[in-house]
């Protein structure tokens, strides 16, 4: 079966069943591997928005964040075609969504590795094209979260030693954004520095719907032709 061009299927799927849960509805595991793509590694992560080209509505991008310093960034980089996978199960309507896709990591332009949006694929190439301001993305994400999760961006590196735990006292607890109490510019520019974003352009999705009977499991693939965008293959649950 072949879904023509519009919103993909599967996409809508998952915003009407992520729309349904409840706590914390826009959480998701990440799934990367080591260098030698033979170790994988997990963690949950917050979707944080869908960022849709006008020019590609079945193409969207899925938008999370990280700390640029986090090993889950060399993980990408090493990666043939920065290949990712998000895995998200939705207890409300019991469906499973399995998305791998392409990688893109834009940090701060004050990033000693920063070289443009670093991505594959023409979702990327079409938002390079008209010039989207992904910095203006990246500030807004970051002001969009609260004064604690800004402060976790501001700390040592994530998973580098330390002698107790009673040295995270000394960490800042909250790094409150221009105009709120307690705004301090050093914590907050430091912060922003070391916030990225994460950019998911799904190739394949795996949706699973165990809310039906008969259970029911399809394959999404992306297609490269502009009228036909995601083949669909109905699977054994």
């Amino acid at each position: 079966m072949m879904a023509a061009a519009g919103s993909a299927r599967w996409h809508n799927a998952l915003k009407l069943a992520l729309q349904k849960e409840e706590g914390m509805k826009n959480a998701f595991q990440l799934a990367t591997t080591d260098v030698n793509n033979a170790t994988p590694y997990v963690r949950s992560h917050i979707l944080r928005d869908h960022i849709i080209h006008p020019s590609l509505p079945s193409l969207p991008l899925l938008l999370t964040s990280t700390d640029i310093r986090t090993a889950k960034i060399t993980q990408i980089k090493s990666n043939p075609n920065h290949r990712v996978e998000a895995h998200f199960w939705i207890k409300a309507t019991n469906e499973q969504f399995r998305v791998s896709g392409r990688a893109a990591i834009y940090p701060s332009p004050n990033h000693k590795e920063k070289k443009g949006i670093e991505g594959v694929g023409e979702v990327y190439d079409a938002f390079r094209s008209q010039g989207w301001d992904w910095e203006d993305e990246r500030r807004k994400q970051f002001d969009s979260v609260g004064a604690h999760m800004r402060a976790s961006w501001c700390r040592p590196i994530p998973g580098s030693p330390i002698d107790s735990y009673s040295d995270a006292e000394k960490w800042p607890v909250k790094v409150a954004k221009p105009g709120e109490e307690g705004y301090d510019a050093k914590n907050y520019e430091e912060a922003r520095g070391n916030f990225a974003l994460i950019l998911i352009d799904p190739v394949e999705v795996d949706y699973v719907e165990l809310g039906v009977m008969p259970n029911r499991r399809t394959k999404f693939v992306k297609q490269e032709s502009d009228d036909e965008r995601w083949k669909e293959v109905i699977l054994v649950p």
